[in-house]
């Protein structure tokens, strides 16, 4: 039997119909959002944020499932892992994405090779924060404080950024204090109020209600501007140290080999999502921006980092674990 173009004509439409159908059907069951960090911490917040926005645009619930511990290692294998059938998002981060293939010897999977990207959701400021008792009250009272006690002040880390942003501080000021290291920010941050800390250089979400209740104090934030959370507070550039500026980051990828159709329409909820009134007064009151991007643009800017986080590992004179 001989098919002409106008028989073809109809077979043509009804397999693009069909594919379209498909794509549309997605997602057809419960989702799962993985994030990299204990319940409690920025990137927590954020993704559950994400989650009930996206269960109600998707028509589909979006379960938080957190997995701390080795920097976001643990779950970022898990995510690297997961079925690339579009029911697994993960929300990682600076840490996950650029600082531990460069901070860990084998950190069990590849940033680029095993992840989609889907969108940037944000750039977060980190702030030098002290208990509300620390005898300074600003960065150059706290750098004679510890160059007066050399080897004696700890600070708490709890993610990538923080061993970076403390690490660079400690560079540029030359001084020496002791690094104390947890599974995730807030655990940090509960020494921090407790006293078995003096000091943290870290992300604001975890700190956010501390800093309100007058617990602990910022004595200056990591970026070249100010931010609206703490407006009051300078940044290290203007507390004296000249051309300091430092963010970290948070993001959205799917497993790779996910269909670029569902990576197109989570992106496009994501965007809309994070580019919203509510999304950027949430985030603004978590002390970071809300930013979002392409999928391609994502996967450029996480290249960037890792040879940025290269280069900041090798000036700090960082060991790989």
């Amino acid at each position: 039997m001989r098919l002409t173009r106008r028989g073809l004509a109809p077979l043509i439409a009804g397999l693009t119909l069909g594919r379209a159908q498909a794509q549309e059907a997605w997602p057809n069951r419960p989702l799962r959002a993985i994030v990299a960090f204990p319940a409690g911490s920025g990137t927590d917040s954020l993704a559950r944020f994400y989650a009930e926005r996206l269960g109600r645009s998707l028509g589909q619930p979006v379960t938080v499932e957190n997995m701390g511990g080795a920097n976001g290692a643990i779950a970022t294998r898990a995510a690297a892992r997961a079925a690339p059938d579009g029911t697994t998002l993960f929300f990682g981060t600076v840490s996950t994405h650029a600082a531990n293939p460069n901070l860990l010897r084998d950190p069990g999977y590849d940033p680029i090779a095993d992840f989609a990207p889907v969108s940037l959701i944000s750039i977060n400021a980190l702030a030098l924060l002290v208990r509300a008792d620390f005898p300074a009250t600003d960065l150059a009272g706290f750098l004679a404080e510890a160059r007066a006690r050399p080897g004696q002040l700890n600070h708490g880390v709890g993610n990538a950024g923080g061993i970076a942003g403390a690490h660079l501080l400690a560079a540029a000021t030359g001084i020496r204090t002791e690094q104390v290291t947890y599974r995730g920010t807030p655990a940090a941050m509960t020494d921090l109020l407790g006293g078995r800390l003096q000091y943290m250089v870290v992300d604001l979400g975890p700190a956010v209600a501390h800093l309100r209740a007058g617990s602990i104090r910022a004595l200056a934030v990591t970026t070249a501007q100010r931010i609206e959370l703490l407006p009051e507070v300078p940044t290290l550039q203007e507390a004296g140290l000249p051309g300091f500026d430092f963010a970290s980051w948070n993001a959205v990828w799917m497993p790779a080999r996910t269909p670029p159709a569902i990576i197109d329409r989570l992106n496009r909820e994501i965007v809309a999502i994070g580019d919203s009134a509510e999304a950027k007064r949430f985030m603004a009151s978590l002390g970071i921006a809300s930013t979002t991007s392409t999928a391609a643009a994502l996967g450029a800017y996480n290249v960037a980092e890792l040879a940025r986080w290269a280069r900041i590992v090798a000036e700090a004179g960082i060991a790989q674990e």
